[in-house]
């Protein structure tokens, strides 16, 4: 009897190509000091669909926290949020932990943590939103991708109601739907030099801060991905943000 006909292994393996991907680090460290409080490993995929995907590991310890937190966020090609989970841990505990999905006219949650229990939330939104903000500052940068900044220097953008896992300024808490009013404002274009190289730059300055956050600015990449490439908080924070290493080319076009 014949053996039935199969497919050689380096055909099968030739089939498979790995996902364009970029990879980086991000420092946390105050003003005037060189050694971190804390770091950030992100990742981001492009997907077979055009949607971008965010993964980010981040650790820090700073104003009586202690903090590790994981999220996932999934975009479409226009940074529209489609799905996202975090996990949240302070002080050595499990605070939360939450999943996350978007429609064109609706937010959903369900998670469960420790300050507010088993959580279910539907609300109300309208596409295109800002984004959503998971803490994680390369999320920060991401909630900028959609800002006109053909409109120039000194443009300031409010999208209305803004969505957040949560109102703690390191992300601490929850995770729920929360939402802010900040929009930003348009600084100009700069060129940054951080550990990771020299780059020409959106620079972007939080405004309508509604939650005690310090005033914040960001550095962004002028390509498809808006990379955080640098940031400034001041305040209690008073620290600087900075990409320390990257790998892999641009994701898309500008």
């Amino acid at each position: 009897m014949n053996s039935p006909a199969s497919t050689p292994a380096s055909s099968a393996s030739a089939a498979f190509a790995p996902l364009p991907r970029r990879r980086g680090r991000i420092h946390y460290r105050k003003v005037d000091e060189t050694a971190p409080w804390g770091f950030e490993d992100w990742d981001i995929t492009l997907g077979a669909d055009g949607m971008r995907t965010l993964t980010s590991h981040c650790e820090l310890a700073i104003a009586g926290d202690v903090v590790v937190r994981d999220s996932v966020i999934s975009v479409h090609a226009d940074f529209h949020p489609c799905e996202a989970y975090v996990r949240i841990m302070n002080k050595g505990l499990l605070t939360g932990s939450g999943w996350f999905r978007f429609t064109d006219t609706e937010a959903h949650c369900e998670s469960y943590s420790q300050d507010l229990g088993r959580v279910s939330q539907t609300i109300e939104i309208q596409r295109p939103m800002r984004g959503f903000g998971l803490h994680a500052v390369q999320s920060d940068g991401w909630l900028a991708a959609t800002f006109p900044f053909e409109k120039g220097v000194g443009h300031v953008e409010f999208k209305g109601r803004n969505l957040m896992h949560s109102l703690h300024h390191l992300g601490a808490t929850g995770p729920s739907l929360a939402t802010t009013t900040s929009g930003f404002e348009f600084l100009g274009v700069e060129e940054v030099t951080v550990p990771a190289g020299t780059f020409t730059c959106n620079r972007v300055r939080l405004r309508g801060i509604v939650n005690d956050h310090p005033p914040y600015d960001m550095w962004l990449s002028r390509d498809a991905d808006r990379l955080y490439i640098k940031g400034e908080a001041q305040g209690y924070l008073a620290s600087v943000f900075e990409l320390v290493e990257l790998d892999g080319a641009p994701l898309g076009d500008a």
